[in-house]
């Protein structure tokens, strides 16, 4: 088994001393008090070749990257001077020795602009590298003409800890605008780019007249670009992680003799797999809580229609769950009730039984127009959701054995949530034989209880601008803090590539699994730095040919100096109640406080 995993953090090997006999590096810095993103001095290296890249986040500063020349400075001089707003801007040239290595790192990449394979495309528009592919863009029809709705990117962006991130920009049509809701800034006011041949988009000039898009998405969409696709090279070249895999050999061999990047590696000091004997366990679990519960369908409805509807769920749930369901017209206070109704839609807020809430009762709604009455998955969703639901109510956990993780005093674990725009913390306690307590607690000078320090915490990160997942109190008074790294697992992506375009694509056994992609399997933890990290992945029995997000890697620190005790909660995320079919990023006590607060709304 692979003891090893990579993630996005870059480790770099930079020779200065030839980027700086190769390059000059000037700083463009404006008078405002910030620059847009959309200023056009960020598209400037389309106007002069010798300009090979741009860099820019935010603020006051841009950086430039120069092909070594002693006239650089008057030439940037001399540009500025036929530009909008350029006698706004001072230049400075900048000593490498000045440079961080993600500036350098950055700047190279955005160097890349000119790459130009079959498929894939880089560009540096706006400061900022995007990676274009064929594949990606939207079509759609104008007056009886095929014509391109949206041109979806990946940004690849070098952060100041060293991290390589990709997120997913889509650049949409004007033609669209109709379907953008334009608020804090208008239409006009973003900056306009074209469609260019090499299938990338270029800043819209003034004699352009080619329809235009901007940075947005149409409302209510989300673009989604899969993370890894096995099933053969041309689709794995086509998610994140092929274009990834691509622009670092490119990077790699355009820069062979200056500078290197690979993915920082982490040995692994504990793990946690899905077996079979879990996965059996849980199931057991479930079908002896629906034994002894019980499970009631109420058909709201009440019409022919849906009354073939409920018998349909009536026989999966049996067929699944080798179980005898009840139909009844009033709900339970012992049962587990599924309630048949409308969708939101039909009601159109009048009468709407959304809106009821059960408070001594589970209730868990399927909604006739939206709810398949054939699929298992969706029906083993509604169960896990219920049964929570009844837990929550009794104060029991019922889906998990709490006594097998060995606790002999109470654990409590606590979140932050937003209702009616204002911050509130809630708190469950979970007691050695699985009952617990749930408690709402406030941040007060003048009550102070063992739930204040875990309150305080969520408002100290927060002054820090980092987040918080959670925390976890243990009985002895130490405190675990659960916070998102900024990182996530990058899988053996230079190796995958060559079995794939070998035409190999067999990655089920266990072994080829963990050479290649143990980094997106399981449960793993490691530590670095004095803190403790993990991630958690796809369950790796039996698992698919895709991958569709990345593993977010996230990070334990022991509050005040306590110890991390994060290896005792690895259990609560090896369950698939929380997420069906998937393990749970969060320790699952989570979950319960979610539902919780959401009973609230």
């Amino acid at each position: 088994m692979s003891s090893s995993i990579k993630t996005n953090q870059l480790v770099c090997f930079i020779d200065r001393k030839q980027f700086a006999d190769c390059y000059d590096v000037y700083y463009l810095e404006t008078i405002d008090k910030y620059i847009k993103r959309g200023a056009y001095i960020l598209d400037v290296a389309e106007l002069d070749y010798d300009i090979k890249s741009i860099k820019f986040e935010s603020g006051k500063r841009v950086y430039l990257l120069l092909q070594k020349n002693p006239d650089n400075k008057d030439k940037l001089k001399s540009l500025l001077l036929g530009i909008e707003d350029g006698d706004k801007y001072s230049i400075g040239k900048v000593d490498v020795s000045e440079l961080s290595d993600d500036i350098i790192v950055q700047l190279l990449l955005n160097a890349l602009g000119s790459y130009d394979s079959e498929f894939l495309k880089f560009n540096n528009l706006t400061g900022h590298l995007y990676c274009f592919h064929t594949d990606w863009i939207k079509h759609g029809k104008e007056k009886n003409a095929d014509v391109i709705w949206r041109v979806p990117c990946l940004e690849l962006s070098v952060t100041k800890e060293m991290c390589l991130n990709l997120n997913v920009r889509t650049f949409t049509s004007e033609l669209l605008r109709n379907r953008i809701t334009f608020t804090k800034k208008k239409f006009e006011d973003y900056p306009k780019y074209v469609f260019a041949a090499n299938n990338t988009l270029r800043r819209r000039l003034k004699d352009d007249n080619e329809i235009c898009f901007i940075m947005r998405q149409i409302d209510g969409t989300k673009t989604e670009i899969p993370f890894l696709d096995l099933q053969n090279i041309a689709k794995f070249q086509h998610t994140k992680m092929g274009v990834l895999n691509s622009v670092l050999n490119t990077f790699n061999e355009k820069y062979s003799d200056m500078c290197k990047i690979e993915f920082a590696c982490k040995e692994i000091s504990s793990r946690l797999d899905y077996s079979k004997s879990v996965q059996k366990e849980n199931a057991k679990r479930i079908k002896d809580v629906l034994e002894e519960k019980g499970v009631q369908l109420i058909d709201q409805i009440g019409d022919e229609y849906s009354a073939i509807f409920t018998d349909n769920i009536k026989s999966l749930l049996e067929s699944k769950y080798d179980i005898r369901p009840t139909i009844g017209k009033r709900v339970s206070k012992d049962k587990l009730n599924i309630m048949i109704i409308h969708n939101a839609e039909y009601y159109n807020g009048v009468n709407d039984p959304h809106d009821k809430a059960y408070k001594d009762a589970a209730v868990q709604h399927i909604t006739f127009e939206d709810f398949s009455d054939s699929s298992e998955f969706a029906i083993a969703t509604v169960i896990h959701e219920i049964i929570i639901k009844k837990d929550i109510q009794e104060r029991k956990l019922s889906l998990f054995d709490w006594s097998k993780l060995g606790f002999e005093e109470s654990v409590s674990f606590g979140i932050e949530a937003e209702i009616d725009e204002i911050k509130r913390y809630f708190f469950i306690t979970v007691n050695p034989d699985g009952d617990f307590n749930i408690k709402e607690q406030e941040l007060t000078l003048f009550e102070m209880d063992e739930y204040t320090e875990m309150v305080e915490i969520f408002e100290q990160v927060r002054t820090n601008s980092e987040m918080v997942k959670g925390v976890i109190r243990f009985a002895d008074g130490s405190i675990n803090v659960i916070k998102d790294a900024g990182i996530f697992t990058v899988p053996e992506i230079g190796d995958i590539a060559k079995l794939l375009d070998n035409g190999d694509n067999k990655f089920r056994g266990r072994e080829r699994r963990e050479e290649l992609l143990s980094s997106c399997l399981d449960i793993k933890m490691y530590g670095d730095d004095g803190r403790c990290y993990y991630f958690v992945g796809t369950i790796g029995e039996g698992m698919r040919q895709n991958i569709q997000r990345a593993c977010v890697i996230r990070s334990v620190e022991g509050y005040a100096g306590a110890e991390v005790k994060f290896a005792q909660m690895l259990p609560m995320m090896n369950v698939t109640f929380i997420h069906n079919g998937q393990l749970t990023v969060l320790p699952f006590p989570f979950k319960y406080l979610r539902e919780y607060v959401n009973s609230m709304l």
